[in-house]
């Protein structure tokens, strides 16, 4: 099985983007549930409804999201109290 010359290197390449990729993906993926918890529970303490945003790495936005910010917004709606006769 031959191989061409620098057929190595772009195989490497190739292999540290998909790395990269999935690192970036999971460290925004992480970071955006980590936040989505903190708005839903603000949501349910103080106000029904909040939003915040997320940052993303400029990899991340090139790549993975398509923006450089996402936006979490959470809507809390807190069941009647009153009884049904």
């Amino acid at each position: 099985m031959a191989t061409r010359r620098g057929q190595a290197f772009v195989e490497l390449m190739l292999g540290m983007f998909a790395i990269t990729l999935v690192t970036s993906a999971l460290c925004v993926f992480a970071v955006y549930i980590a936040r989505s918890l903190r708005v839903q529970n603000t949501a349910r303490s103080s106000s029904p409804e909040y939003a915040e945003p997320v940052e993303a790495g400029e990899f991340a936005e090139r790549f993975f999201t398509g923006t450089k910010t996402l936006t979490i917004s959470e809507r809390a709606v807190m069941p009647s109290t009153e009884i049904l006769r």
